[in-house]
């Protein structure tokens, strides 16, 4: 059990080094990312429970980070900017934990990691409130859109990607669905053994890493058109010994026939020309085999299938307007 002075002193430590045995990085990580989004009356009542050394200590731990920062030091506890500073310093001590346990992990302690988080009451409940902890998982298993940022940064990318829509001004919580949707998407499916799921447009693979995950007998096919994010999907799958199952592949839909599948899922991933080719290649598969289509409360896709009368509405998620697509719905072929 992490005291409160334990966890603050972790949060706030002068040296960027995190020297922790590997059965506490977990732990670590899910505290950092519980402070980064505290609430006042949590975050009084556990500051009252400092002693007064304890707090003088904190103090000059988040002073020293501040005057790197060049601005003025806090003088108590009580200041207004102690909460900031703690919600942004746990913040960045996420992102070094789970930095950590991405280089020093292996496949399994990866796969456990990500597998006991994403299971837990207490990820659920605080992803509500913050995707800090998506994009920790995300750095965990290898994904991090922050750096295809920087690869394209000063790149004509409309060039590059013939006018799709690839998101970049998006942060990745807006771009990418949630960990916690992922869960409840695998438990309204209910894969059956070596059923296919296909993402179109699959990003970083998110999609395909955490329901394969979930689902040890899923296979899953990711086709994605920008080879920056294609490339960490495939290296992840195949750092996580994932590979044979979970397959992705560099490909532009507005050229290619859509493989055959029984379940497919795209967020909001193609310019409308695309789209209409993409739901064209789903009606003609359908007319060999019943199949699902997941798809996220937002864009065009959910506005296209009014065209589509061969497609029913099977499920509507509850509204989350906690995520920008705001649910998701699962359609079958009648």
């Amino acid at each position: 059990m992490w005291s409160d002075f334990e966890i603050l002193k972790l949060i706030t430590a002068k040296s960027t080094r995190v020297s922790l045995p590997m059965h506490l990085l977990q732990p670590a990580l899910i505290k950092a990312i519980e402070w980064s989004f505290p609430s006042k009356k949590s975050l009084r009542r556990r500051i009252d429970t400092l002693s007064e050394a304890e707090g003088q200590r904190i103090i000059e731990s988040i002073n020293f980070w501040r005057k790197e920062a060049n601005l003025a030091p806090l003088k108590r506890t009580s200041d207004k900017m102690f909460q900031v500073e703690i919600a942004h310093l746990a913040k960045l001590k996420a992102f070094q934990i789970s930095t950590i346990m991405a280089k020093k992990g292996s496949p399994k302690q990866k796969k456990n990691w990500v597998l006991k988080t994403i299971q837990s009451n207490f990820f659920l409940h605080i992803s509500k409130k913050t995707f800090l902890g998506d994009e920790c998982l995300d750095r965990i298993l290898g994904l991090n859109e922050r750096k295809v940022k920087t690869e394209l940064f000063g790149q004509n990318v409309r060039a590059l990607y013939r006018n799709e829509d690839i998101y970049l001004d998006l942060d990745p919580e807006d771009l990418f669905t949630p960990y916690r949707v992922l869960v409840q998407i695998s438990e309204k499916l209910k894969f059956k053994t070596n059923e296919t799921l296909v993402d179109l447009g699959s990003g970083l693979g998110r999609v395909g890493i955490v329901l394969g995950l979930l689902n040890p007998k899923l296979n899953f096919l990711g086709l994605e058109l920008m080879k920056e994010r294609h490339s960490q999907a495939e290296k992840s799958s195949r750092n996580l010994g994932m590979s044979k199952r979970i397959k992705f592949q560099c490909s532009d839909l507005s050229k290619i026939s859509i493989p055959r599948a029984e379940t497919y899922y795209l967020f909001n991933p193609f310019s409308y020309l695309t789209l209409r080719r993409v739901f064209l290649g789903l009606k003609e598969n359908a007319q060999f085999q019943k199949l699902r289509i997941v798809m996220a409360q937002v864009g065009r896709p959910p506005r296209m299938v009014r065209n589509h009368d061969w497609l029913k509405q099977m499920y509507l998620s509850p509204v989350d307007r906690n995520w920008r697509a705001h649910g998701f719905s699962i359609y079958e072929t009648k």
